[in-house]
């Protein structure tokens, strides 16, 4: 896949410019005002992967005054994070080229040269995040680019560093030795790829023609192999076989002259295969089904936002029937909510996300954030141009979006920067939530949504609740703490104070019980909007109350856990976590106990302890404490059927 790119000199970006577009995971947004640059980058990853001429690339003036040599030359340079198992390494002829991806893999991994440059310092940056996300020795981290008007495979910043290209690394190389050593490695590389490109103005019409370049990277090999099957090499024989007598019949007339092959003199497969999708294809066009009728409506005659709608439908239907394919697929989508009624851009994105899952790399341009919450694996990049026209990025992962916008919020705060942060935190505003759960819950089938505070809720939540995630599509959406949690609440209450939304899906909002509690004034009843309490009753081993109840003792998500569970989970902690060890002595383990919360008989002092071990390393151990619980939990623990207040939750959502 493609987690970011280094651009130079195309269209907005002027010099340099590092943009991370992965974390390792399948979709990919990226976000920002009009003229930002948001296009310019499937633009430019069209040019570099499907080899459009030098007269398509979208040069800017600050090129020409710059000039073209060496670095400063335009150049459009993708980085991949490849499986090692998905680079070919059978056939002799690309065993050097994965040589070659070997070298620089492990080269890029290591390296720290050119760490002066900024570019550099954010792709480093970016490639931490990644070391965390995967293991390093299952994966090739490749920088592979094209320079305007050469051929050559470059490397930006890295052309005079790499040091692996002669042996003895204390030599500088010469260009010429650097083309031979990669000589064929960017054909190598991107030929393991489709990358289909669908800007705003597509021409539906056009586009959706079988027998387009674009459709036919949707199809993949299938198609070919199919119409392959149905001629058989016998046949192409015999055809040749007959052509040529023909034409020896029409040189025998002739005499003097003689009719000869240019580049070769027979029909292969692909000639006679391309001709036949050329004109079978040709002559069909695509419809749409009109509901209850036999009758069809030529797509030409859609709205605009029912064709940007077809255009989903038909990579979605494809993608999803075809999974076999012999390429990776990049899907690129500019806009894809262009000319869209709101109640239809959920669905859109949700397809979006779906062809995601089946491991294709989906890129889109938007500004529609609604599909913010839906995403669970995912990031999100924004793009700011300042007032001097200077590119910046933000770069988050959907999977906490909202912590992350405010983290961004505290950090502007404690820099003492004046005025509001920038266009694309404002624009997610409650409102596009919640605009977002509304659609989704009043849909058929509807959503259902467990709204909490943090990411360690998160992981349990997506564990106990597989079946509710799988049967009746339940998102869980971490926003950051309480208060975010109210704030949604409250702004959820209008449309649920109005009758006219038809509600089907159920709505829990949850917290934790904190030293300060908090009082909701304004909790409604309603069957389909619950806002819930973690709150420990030590008289009957309760967990779960609404949030207004009087009980007082703080709990969190760590105190609401299987007693036993939670003992073993820490156990294992102890051994990297020695203030644990005291603890965890046989004499302070309550065997009787029902939740964590009663697991251990502590001293104040011994309290203390134990949630420092959980705010360590600014929360993380709650992340690693929560994936380990569930890692060596059992089938029924993992599912929560054995926690009181987890069952609880199943019903009201299953009700």
């Amino acid at each position: 896949m493609i987690i970011s790119l280094i651009i130079r000199h195309y269209k907005i970006y002027k010099g340099l410019n590092y943009i991370p577009l992965s974390d390792g995971t399948k979709f990919s947004s990226i976000l920002g005002e009009n003229g930002a640059g948001k296009s310019s980058i499937l633009e430019s990853l069209d040019c570099f992967f499907n080899k459009k001429p030098f007269t398509d690339w979208s040069i800017n003036f600050e090129a020409k005054a710059e000039g073209s040599s060496g670095e400063n030359s335009p150049h459009i340079i993708p980085i991949f994070l490849i499986h090692k198992s998905k680079l070919r390494n059978s056939l002799k002829a690309d065993q050097e080229s994965y040589r070659n991806a070997t070298s620089l893999s492990d080269y890029l991994w290591n390296t720290s040269d050119n760490k002066n440059i900024e570019t550099i310092k954010e792709f480093y940056i970016h490639r931490d995040i990644l070391k965390t996300q995967i293991d390093p020795n299952d994966y090739f981290l490749l920088l592979v680019g094209r320079k305007y008007k050469s051929n050559e495979c470059f490397f930006g910043s890295y052309q005079n560093t790499l040091s692996f290209i002669n042996s003895n690394p204390h030599i500088k190389y010469e260009e010429k030795e650097l083309e031979e050593y990669f000589s064929g490695f960017y054909d190598y590389i991107i030929s393991h790829y489709s990358y289909l490109y669908i800007p705003v103005e597509t021409d539906v019409q056009t586009y959706t023609k079988l027998e387009t370049q674009d459709m036919q990277r949707l199809m993949d090999k299938n198609i070919q192999i199919e119409i392959e099957n149905a001629i058989t090499q016998k046949t192409i024989k015999t055809i040749n076989g007959h052509l040529d007598k023909f034409v020896e019949d029409i040189e025998g007339v002739l005499e003097t002259y003689k009719y000869k092959g240019k580049f070769k003199n027979s029909l292969t497969m692909p000639d006679l295969v391309s001709k036949i999708i050329e004109s079978y294809f040709s002559i069909k066009e695509l419809n749409k089904k009109v509901p209850n009728s036999t009758k069809t409506i030529a797509v030409n005659e859609l709205s605009s936002g029912e064709k940007r709608k077809a255009l989903i439908d038909l990579a979605y239907s494809f993608l999803k029937k075809n999974s076999d394919r012999t390429t990776n697929l990049i899907i690129a989508i500019d806009e894809p909510e262009s000319s869209l009624h709101i109640s239809n851009c959920y669905e859109q994105f949700e397809k979006l996300i779906e062809i995601a899952k089946e491991n294709h790399q989906i890129l889109i341009t938007t500004h529609w954030y609604g599909f913010l919450p839906i995403v669970t694996e995912g990031t999100a990049t924004s793009i700011n141009k300042g007032l001097d026209n200077k590119i910046t990025t933000d770069f988050f992962s959907l999977s906490n979006f909202r912590e992350f916008i405010k983290q961004e919020k505290e950090r502007h705060k404690k820099a003492k920067v004046k005025g509001p942060l920038s266009i694309d935190y404002r624009i997610k505003s409650y409102n596009d939530l919640i605009q977002s759960v509304i659609i989704s819950i009043i849909q058929d089938p509807p959503y259902n949504w467990i709204i909490c505070e943090g990411s360690s809720e998160k992981i349990y939540f997506e564990n106990f609740f597989q079946k509710e995630i799988m049967d009746k599509k339940l998102r869980i959406l971490p926003v950051g703490g309480y208060e975010e949690v109210m704030k949604i609440y409250n702004y959820l209450l209008g449309p649920f104070k109005d009758s006219d939304y038809d509600k089907k899906g159920k709505i829990i909002c949850l917290i934790d019980t904190d030293e300060n509690r908090i009082d909701v004034d304004s909790v409604i009843s309603n069957k389909n909007l619950y806002f819930k309490r973690l709150v420990f009753n030590k008289k009957d081993d309760s967990i779960l109350y609404d949030v207004n109840s009087d009980l007082t003792t703080v709990t969190t998500i760590e105190d609401s856990l299987n007693s036993e569970i939670f003992i073993e989970t820490l156990k294992f902690f102890s051994s990297e976590n020695e203030e644990l060890i005291p603890l965890l002595e046989e004499k302070n383990i309550n065997k009787k106990s029902v939740y964590s919360k009663n697991a251990l008989d502590l001293r104040d002092s011994e309290k203390d302890i134990l949630k420092a071990f959980f705010n360590k390393n600014y929360g993380s151990n709650k992340l690693n404490f929560a994936k380990k619980y569930l890692e060596i939990t059992d089938t029924d623990y993992l599912l929560g059927y054995d926690i009181e207040w987890v069952s609880e939750i199943k019903k009201i959502i299953n009700s």
